[in-house]
């Protein structure tokens, strides 16, 4: 059964506009990656904002020469954007640790082959067995579904922003947009919910001539205003 489109979804991407670049904290990240020589090195040549198509550059630049953490990095610089907790929770998960004590404990190299792993899943097998891989065999600790696909995202998004084989993102805004404007609502630790969830943007992709991270971005873009 098909779903209608919100008529603010139908308009932003009749506008084909790109997401506005936005500011990140520099310091705070260089605090938190302090240990990580090739992670220091991209920060420091990170340019003062970021956007979907600076990021996905830079990621897929890193993985390709197997700097792993300085990719996932990258992405998680993005997806956090603004919001301050962003290189503490990252810390998190490159280490398996929470709270104060993860600073010094070390990157986990199990956590660089799972982040590897994920995105070689979606990449050959697509978006929902990298969904899938990344939610239970490959799970990482502190790692929940609306930032392991930000990371598959951006590690598939090979041919641009608008890859039509690229894994869109299904955060909490996301999925609360959808909830909120009577579309469906998902739950966005379930394999079988993101594979509701790109049927339907491969539908609502259709329907406007649009790739479905195109669709996912024009709905990111009204949850979060970025």
């Amino acid at each position: 059964m098909t779903k209608d489109m919100p008529q603010p979804l139908i308009e932003r991407l009749a506008e084909n506009a790109e997401q506005v670049a936005f500011g990140w904290r520099r310091e705070a990240w260089q605090a938190a990656m302090y240990d990580d020589d090739a992670t220091l090195a991209l920060l420091d040549r990170l340019g003062e904002n970021v956007d979907r198509e600076t990021t996905r550059t830079v990621v897929l630049e890193e993985l390709s020469a197997g700097r792993v953490t300085p990719a996932f990095v990258a992405a998680m610089i993005w997806g956090h954007g603004m919001t301050g907790y962003g290189p503490a929770r990252v810390r998190w998960v490159l280490t398996g640790v929470r709270g104060r004590t993860s600073i010094t404990a070390p990157i986990r190299s199990d956590v660089l082959e799972k982040l590897t792993d994920g995105a070689k899943v979606a990449r050959e097998s697509g978006p929902v067995e990298g969904f899938r891989y990344m939610n239970n065999s490959g799970k990482i600790l502190h790692l929940g579904g609306s930032f392991f696909t930000k990371w598959l995202y951006f590690t598939t998004a090979v041919d641009g922003i608008a890859d039509p084989n690229a894994a869109p993102i299904l955060d909490a805004q996301v999925a609360g947009w959808l909830r909120e404007h009577n579309v469906e609502s998902l739950r966005i630790d379930k394999t079988p919910a993101y594979e509701n969830y790109l049927r339907l943007l491969v539908d609502w992709g259709q329907r406007s001539g649009r790739a479905p991270a195109q669709v996912e971005a024009a709905i990111f873009h009204l949850a979060t205003g970025r």
